[in-house]
């Protein structure tokens, strides 16, 4: 009977030590993939974190350029006030004042064009937040007006439009 039971004792122990060979081995395996998933995880994060801030950045770009064109609008509509063209009568004094204040204007866009260009991304988005967080009445204001400026914009460059 001892024959027999060492050799149960000795399969029991084998069987042991196969199990935990096997069972090492899984464990680095499973390290081993969940380090390259780690890696797969991080690298996917940084090209979409890249590709996030590229889109910031051309979307920077272009509200810089839509900036510029603002400015380019103000600095025609100067003009014209000198002229006498926008309002078909003769330059006066009140539009000498008004295309004063469109350049003046038009110079503000463009430095703020230049400097929305300059910025990198967060640095754009934090002033942003600031100027929020301490005029958020001037914010709302400006948004209420730029809005009522494009539909206005709209409804006068729509095609087929009724006059008035």
């Amino acid at each position: 009977m001892a024959t027999s039971d060492k050799t149960i004792t000795d399969v029991a122990d084998d069987v042991v030590g196969r199990s935990a060979r096997t069972l090492k081995t899984a464990e680095v395996v499973a390290s081993d993939v969940v380090a390259e998933v780690k890696d797969d995880v991080a690298i996917v994060a940084d090209k979409s974190g890249n590709s996030a801030r590229s889109v910031a950045d051309s979307g920077k770009d272009l509200a810089a350029d839509a900036v510029h064109g603002l400015a380019d609008v103000a600095r025609q509509m100067a003009s014209k006030l000198d002229s006498g063209k926008l309002d078909g009568g003769k330059p006066d004094s009140s539009n000498a004042k008004a295309a004063e204040y469109a350049r003046k204007a038009a110079e503000g866009m463009d430095r703020f064009s230049t400097r929305l260009r300059e910025k990198e991304v967060d640095a754009v988005a934090a002033d942003a937040r600031n100027v929020v967080r301490k005029n958020p009445a001037i914010v709302a204001g400006a948004a209420a007006l730029i809005g009522f400026a494009l539909a206005r914009f709209m409804k006068g460059s729509g095609s087929g439009g009724r006059k008035r």
